[in-house]
């Protein structure tokens, strides 16, 4: 797949300055008084190219879509310097006055029960159902975030892809058996012996997401551990067999295996984990895709490092991948604005735009468009290949699932982070762990 840029970006001129509906200011392209509808599109890629490259090029297709229709409408593009975090915060706080921005990406901040609860955004369902290639676009979006009463308010360009890395040189000097080999958890508990006997640690981690990661990935090991994992924020006691067996592996098979130096208790704030990873120090990473681009001339080398499925018991392969909340458009807009932003989710989950996030190294996307194995050819840089190998890897997998957070809840998902220092010291039983989590369900109803 070809990596189509525009030979120019025609600047617009920025003249009229005002507020929007979520209280930024940001500024207006003169429409000449010819009286074009305007949009605003708000998002977080607010990075400089030194510090974040993807988030240069994120803006730049955005800029495109907005010069290539300048005749037609202005659309206002402006950057959140808080990030998807502070679009969010600003969205919930701006709710109880009525406000809401025009479209923004919330970047998996889920923002869509409040908003929807308030009235305040629209259903995208209609525009997905009467267009083939843009239902198409948003993948696996149309079903993970259809809501109970058939409604779709939010799709996203990118997806979460996740399923590990391992260090191939690691398990070979260890002679242990290699991911893309295990047919089952008991091929991953055999390798995790090895590389701790020979004197490598398996993993690092902390109290947080890559734990997780491994959690949600387990739990898709059966037909029976999928199916509860499966009812997430239906799942009214965690009191469940499946559920018990998953905490049990977590604490005996995972955490007690990890040395002291190679886990984290403080949570997600701690990257120590991805420190140890690249520097050749730990055997395998739980994290998505977009890990890829930390890998470029790390000391682990990245030839070594390679992209793998979750085993299961019953011959299948597993991934993580979550839609989550994307992009949300106000449901006060005029029609002809809200055609505007339907025109730009369109954009953003073509086939074109799609190829060009997979072949910078941005991230996965969930369209079903996207031919792997044409853009592996057409990607120069290693970070960029291996990102694309490990999204055509996902894209193979029997099982795609969502992640842990998506799936039961953020509140569920720290709460459960919260255990896993217990549990590695011995402070916590499985027992209690199932019986402080079904506490927090009750109190949380």
């Amino acid at each position: 797949m070809k990596n189509k840029v525009f030979s120019s970006i025609l600047a617009l001129a920025m003249t009229v300055s005002f507020v929007s509906a979520a209280g930024q200011t940001v500024l207006a392209a003169d429409d000449g008084g010819d009286g074009l509808p305007s949009v605003t599109f708000t998002h977080g890629y607010y990075h400089d190219e030194s510090e974040w490259a993807p988030a240069a090029e994120m803006r730049k297709i955005y800029q495109e879509f907005a010069d290539m229709h300048k005749d037609e409408f202005t659309f206002n593009i402006v950057a959140d310097q808080g990030g998807a975090e502070g679009i969010y915060n600003t969205a919930l706080n701006d709710l109880s006055s009525g406000d809401f921005y025009d479209i923004a990406d919330f970047g998996g901040w889920d923002i869509t029960e409040a908003a929807a609860g308030a009235g305040a955004i629209m259903d995208l369902k209609p525009y997905l159902d009467a267009d083939d290639d843009l239902k198409a676009g948003v993948g696996v979006c149309y079903d993970q975030n259809m809501t109970a009463d058939g409604k779709i308010y939010s799709v996203r360009e990118q997806v979460e892809g996740v399923g590990f890395w391992y260090n191939e040189a690691l398990f070979k000097e260890a002679g242990a058996e290699t991911p893309d080999m295990w047919k089952s958890w008991a091929d991953f508990d055999a390798a995790v012996d090895k590389l701790v006997a020979a004197g490598i640690s398996p993993f690092s981690m902390n109290a947080g997401w890559p734990t997780n990661i491994l959690a949600a990935g387990y739990s898709q090991r059966d037909e029976a551990s999928r199916e509860f994992y499966a009812k997430g924020r239906e799942i009214e006691s965690f009191d469940d067999e499946t559920f018990r067996q998953t905490t049990g592996f977590m604490q005996k098979n995972v955490l007690e295996k990890i040395d002291a130096a190679h886990f984290g208790p403080g949570g997600d704030d701690d990257n120590q984990y991805m420190l140890d990873f690249t520097s050749g120090d730990s055997a395998m990473l739980f994290n998505g895709v977009w890990a890829a681009g930390d890998f470029t001339d790390c000391e682990a080398g990245i030839e070594n490092l390679k992209p793998a499925l979750f085993p299961t018991d019953d011959g299948k392969k597993a991934g993580l991948l979550s839609g989550g909340c994307g992009y949300v458009v106000s449901d006060k807009l005029s029609d002809e604005q809200k055609e505007i932003c339907v025109e730009f989710i369109k954009y953003m989950t073509s086939p074109e735009i799609a190829g060009r996030i997979v072949e910078n190294g941005i991230g996965m996307v969930p369209s079903t468009a996207v031919d792997y194995e044409a853009a592996a050819g057409t990607v120069e840089s290693p970070a960029g290949k291996l990102l694309v190998e490990a999204c055509r890897t996902l894209n193979t997998a029997d099982i795609k699932a969502l992640g842990w957070g998506n799936n039961f809840g953020g509140d569920v998902e720290g709460e459960y982070q919260n255990k896993y220092a217990g549990l590695k010291d011995g402070s916590k039983s499985v027992d209690d762990v199932i019986k402080e989590l079904d506490q927090a369900l009750e109190a949380a109803q």
